[in-house]
């Protein structure tokens, strides 16, 4: 379709002056729409991948509910929740006569995003913009939003489809993994720690964002985070996998495929400052499990990461996108190398949760 015709479909204010693309995120397609006046806002239009989501209602249920929600939390403050822009209809989504799935919108300005950590202050306010959306859905029912991904960070699961991978071995591949199958095995066990936690009733389930990377909050001119936004994935999870994912993401100073291991290093200044932001929103609800596994967290969710990327790479590439043959192992290498400079700090990072909250 015309993007200017589906943009029409959407009850907006102002008029279409120009659709730009974009190559934000890997799993929709999106599109910058500029109106003609000065005084109206501009939007972010998307067509859905109901390859990779195709519970498309429930998903747009979920995001229409906890923006309802935080929006009512945060009349005045500068962080805000995203804006669904529903349709001349009054639904959450637009589908069109060939059955593709659109969502609309409004833009955040200036809507600044980082994809590496340029200072503290970013790295304070991702901790702490995360840490809000959590705080912010305290109050919301972990049963009251659908699952769109069972199991989706559940180290045990991903494990045994680690398992599977190396059995079928489709790809012919297994002959190059067995240091990389190896360590999998040797940490299997202490990651287990946190689902037992969980399973003990130790862990509260909560409304978890589950997909904290950096670029997924959008900052002012004054790098103050503003927006959490890519809510596809938000559904009932534990706050560590929020903290432990964020830490993964933003602690490495290296790329995801980096060939040189020796460049991959654990940022503990960026660790600190993530952790102060992100204890300052929670701290009032953290159980005490919660707190003593945050640093734990990240090992966890760099170890799912890795095991992912290696049975993938296992099966021949089908799930995470490739540019060149080895790109999964690279980053199952990266993620793994990344994990034991978490174990190497492991001991100062708890010692770094612990002062956070004595203060």
């Amino acid at each position: 379709m015309n993007i200017k015709e589906v943009f029409n479909r959407f009850n907006v204010s102002g008029t279409w002056l120009d659709g730009k693309p974009t190559d934000t995120g890997h799993i929709h397609t999106t599109w910058f729409i500029l109106t003609h006046e000065e005084d109206e806002p501009d939007y972010v239009l998307q067509k859905i991948n109901d390859q990779v989501f195709p519970a498309v209602a429930e998903m747009m249920n979920n995001i229409q509910k906890i923006t309802s929600h935080i929006k009512k939390k945060n009349p005045d403050s500068i962080q805000h929740a995203l804006e669904v822009v529903k349709t001349k209809e009054n639904l959450t989504h637009y589908t069109d006569s060939e059955g593709f799935h659109w969502r609309m919108y409004r833009k955040v300005d200036p809507g600044i995003s980082y994809d590496v950590i340029p200072n503290y202050k970013v790295a304070f306010e991702a901790g702490k913009a995360f840490g809000k959306f959590i705080s912010d859905l305290e109050d919301f029912p972990a049963d009251g939003l659908f699952t769109l991904i069972p199991d989706f960070h559940s180290v045990e699961w991903r494990y045994q489809q680690l398992a599977e991978a190396l059995a079928r071995n489709s790809a012919g591949r297994a002959v190059d993994v067995n240091e990389e199958i190896a360590f999998a095995k040797t940490h299997f066990e202490k990651m287990r720690i946190i689902p037992r936690q969980e399973r003990a009733g130790k862990l509260p389930v909560r409304i978890t964002h589950n997909d904290t990377k950096l670029n997924n909050i959008l900052f002012d001119e004054q790098d103050r985070a503003v927006c959490v936004i890519d809510l596809d994935t938000v559904m009932p999870g534990l706050t560590l996998y929020d903290f432990g994912d964020l830490i993964r993401t933003a602690t490495n100073t290296a790329r995801e495929d980096e060939p040189d291991l020796e460049r991959i290093q654990f940022n503990n200044p960026v660790f600190r400052e993530i952790a102060s932001g992100f204890i300052e929103s929670t701290s009032h609800f953290l159980t005490k499990a919660e707190i003593e596994l945050l640093a734990l967290s990240a090992q966890y969710m760099t170890y799912i990461m890795g095991i992912r990327f290696l049975a993938d790479y296992l099966s021949g590439d089908i799930y995470y996108h490739t540019s060149y043959e080895d790109q999964n192992l690279r980053r199952c290498k990266a993620q793994f190398r990344l994990m034991q400079r978490m174990i190497d700090n492991y001991q100062e990072s708890r010692e770094v949760v612990r002062e956070i909250f004595i203060t």
